[in-house]
């Protein structure tokens, strides 16, 4: 068996992945980066990669946008659809396959050693000896440090015992391919459909090329429903369904509350971790934030100035896991019933510029809810607990 000898071993080359491993690499380290697909390949999401992801990243992201959002189509099932124009961007448009294998040429060209077509089969974990990964290929990486960002069925968290996160909502969706170009009618704006779905949505979201259409919602929400919701969704806005391409399934994890995401010199990041946002679906911020910050504190175990990565989940829950939480307190909210707060994202200007900020990350969920004042804050998570009940009692 060939063996291959590194500080930090990375399962998984999506954004959460990737960057960590540009970071690590520009710092130095020696880091080995692993993807079980061959690169460039595609990953079911919608692509968006808001303006906050692009803040918090070190280098530019336009060589890969398609497109530029700077509005939102809204509706509730097929009543009148409403048009708001944020006067600003509002998030970009990419294609998974592009993104990704940009962020893992940028890891590459920062020093990392990626290789990609190489799964993963087995991890042993030896006390003050590291960690040795086996792949397909018969290769042995021996790292001091592993890090799992191979996404929600990951073999990272099975193999170590991490218990972090629960199947949490659901998602199908396609692309649609315009070889003379998108239609005008998508261009530059998102779609969000609601009314169809339990604690859910469907989008449509244009590239160069195609548009992206989908419907994600809780995980009650079976095939069946999820089919049927696309297509409704394709009839409303004129989409013939056998015109869909690529349709694929999946689910986004949702993180257990207090559960681990470090242990010892391993640890979990974005999908692997849970760290998806409840209410939007969203989870490129997350990834991206959660592989930005385990970078130091792995700098400062090699360094032997810690004993274990629990400083990155430390620092998680200064900000991102309080934001996560508060966002499945307001997803509970809003989708017991989503047809107020649709009226008002259509109709307030007030509530509508608050929706701007939170896409842009101008904002947060906990300025949000800030605003309220300890009233606010004292409801929230009642009203989240009593909508849990609906919810459950709908289903049944």
């Amino acid at each position: 068996m060939a063996a291959i000898t590194t500080e930090v071993a990375i399962i998984g080359a999506g954004p959460s992945g990737s960057i960590a491993a540009y970071q690590l690499a520009t710092a130095g380290l020696g880091v080995v980066l692993l993807d079980r697909a061959k690169f460039p390949r595609d990953k079911p999401c919608g692509g968006g990669v808001t303006v906050r992801c692009e803040r918090i990243l070190p280098f530019s992201i336009d060589p890969v946008i398609e497109d530029v959002i700077t509005g939102a189509d809204i509706r509730i099932r097929n009543e009148s659809s409403v048009l708001q124009s944020s006067g600003s961007v509002l998030t970009y448009m990419t294609q998974r396959s592009r993104f990704d294998a940009f962020l893992a040429d940028k890891a590459q060209e920062a020093g990392a050693n990626f290789r990609d077509s190489e799964q993963v089969t087995d991890i042993l974990s030896r006390s003050g000896d590291g960690f040795r990964v086996h792949t397909r290929s018969g290769t042995e990486i021996r790292a001091q440090v592993l890090l799992g960002a191979d996404g929600a069925n990951g073999i990272t968290g099975n193999r170590l015992g991490f218990d972090s996160h629960s199947a949490g909502a659901v998602a199908l969706e396609g692309n649609v391919y315009f070889p003379d170009g998108v239609p005008r009618e998508f261009e530059h704006k998102v779609i969000l459909n609601f009314g169809y779905l339990t604690q859910g949505y469907g989008w449509i979201f244009p590239k160069s090329d195609h548009i992206n259409i989908g419907v994600g919602g809780s995980r009650s929400s079976g095939g069946k429903r999820l089919k049927a919701a696309m297509n409704k969704l394709a009839e409303i806005y004129g989409i013939a369904y056998d015109s869909i391409t690529e349709i694929k399934g999946h689910h986004l994890p949702m993180r257990h509350h207090d559960s681990a995401i470090s242990i010892d010199g391993a640890a979990l990041l974005g999908d692997a971790a849970g760290l998806v946002d409840p209410l939007s679906g969203e989870g490129i911020f997350a990834a991206l934030r959660s592989g930005m910050a385990v970078a130091p504190i792995v700098e400062q175990y090699l360094a032997s100035e810690v004993d274990s990565l629990t400083g990155y989940q430390l620092e998680l829950q200064k900000e991102l896991i309080p934001e996560i939480e508060t966002s499945e307190a307001l997803m509970q909210i809003f989708h017991t019933y989503p047809r107020p707060f649709v009226w008002m994202l259509q109709h307030v200007g007030l509530f509508w510029i608050g929706a701007i900020e939170l896409i842009r990350g101008d904002s947060t969920y906990l300025d949000l809810t800030n605003k309220f004042g300890k009233l606010g804050r004292s409801l929230l998570m009642p009203a989240a607990w009593l909508g849990k009940i609906i919810s459950a009692r709908r289903r049944n």
